[in-house]
């Protein structure tokens, strides 16, 4: 009895042994792995079927399978809506435009007061801003000619109308000159704004694309456009404003039959993280996305071709990264 007592006890030993090294092992596998200051990270995303949405999905498998133990979500959401979902702490890092970045930091356009809690994180890709008619309205083939007529603007508040009005005033125009030429306004989402263009409700069709707006291609199937260029010397003036919009122009063979490359404006996707989040988990969030633009190659093609660390500073003043940020581009030569 003694001995099976024994022989009990023993085995009960070697248990406990076995199952101490299998933990240990687990803790060396995952201590391989940075570790985060929370368990839970919160992206702020855009609509389902955005063209934001399958980047946060990417970037939450990517985070949660190369930091131990944490959780990544995304919410959607939109650029506006996302500053102020930062600076409220219900998302810890989000994806926005710079033209909303740099007014949000300002206190400008939507936001009443500047946010505080908000810092960048990085530039990701371009997006082209397109002024179109039809191809055959010979009314229309320069800013000065949409004056007197009816214009979609894209989503209300969302980053296009904002950069368009931007973009206006290098020219001296503001809404009243649109509405005291006879012009006018219309809002929506930009499959309604096309069709209403191809029904030639609207005359005028403002869309940014990266740089192909889909709903213009659907649109061109039947029903060929134009893109009306903006002059090179409004758009150096408006970049050198430090508004978080660039100049630079629309690829030819963007859209059929135009092969000449269009000047325009070109707003940016960015990242912008809380302000207070820890730096050396910033550092990490950076580092690990850089360090991966193969998984997002493979998951978002058409965005991820436009990730660079050359272009991670486009639209964005250094001065507003986030110190985790700042220094992973420092030490890949991003300042030199």
């Amino acid at each position: 009895m003694k001995r099976k007592f024994m022989i009990v006890l023993f085995s009960i030993g070697l248990l406990v042994i076995l199952a101490a090294c299998g933990d240990s092992e687990a803790t060396s596998d995952s201590g391989d792995k940075p570790s985060a200051p929370e368990r839970f990270l919160t992206l702020g995303s855009g609509p389902m079927g955005s063209g934001w949405y399958p980047i946060t999905t990417a970037m939450t498998e990517l985070y949660s399978n190369e930091f131990d133990g944490l959780n990544s979500t995304q919410l959607e959401g939109g650029s506006t809506a996302n500053l102020r979902s930062l600076e409220a702490g219900d998302v810890h890092m989000a994806l926005n435009y710079t033209t909303d970045f740099n007014a949000a930091l300002a206190g400008e356009d939507d936001f009443e007061e500047p946010l505080e809690n908000i810092a960048a994180f990085g530039t990701l890709y371009p997006v082209y801003q397109t002024i179109a008619t039809t191809a055959n309205n010979d009314s229309v083939n320069s800013i000065e000619d949409i004056l007197d007529k009816h214009i979609f603007l894209g989503p209300q508040g969302g980053g296009g109308p904002v950069a368009f009005w931007k973009m206006m005033e290098e020219y001296g125009y503001d809404e009243q000159s649109i509405l005291d030429a006879g012009g006018k306004f219309s809002y929506g989402n930009y499959s309604d704004g096309a069709s209403m263009l191809k029904d030639n409700n609207v005359e005028v069709f403002l869309a940014g694309g990266a740089p192909a707006v889909p709903a213009l291609q659907e649109m061109e199937v039947t029903d060929p456009i134009k893109v009306i260029p903006i002059d090179q010397d409004k758009l150096d003036s408006l970049e050198a404003k430090g508004l978080g919009i660039t100049a630079g122009a629309l690829p030819g063979g963007t859209y059929k039959g135009i092969d000449k490359d269009i000047p325009t404006y070109i707003i940016e996707t960015m990242i912008t993280v809380r302000k207070d989040l820890d730096e050396e988990f910033v550092y990490n969030l950076a580092k690990i996305f850089w360090e991966n633009l193969e998984f997002f190659e493979q998951q978002v093609p058409e965005r991820a071709k436009d990730f660079s660390l050359d272009t991670v500073l486009n639209g964005i003043n250094p001065d507003d990264l986030h110190p985790g940020a700042k220094r992973y581009y420092e030490e890949m030569g991003v300042f030199d």
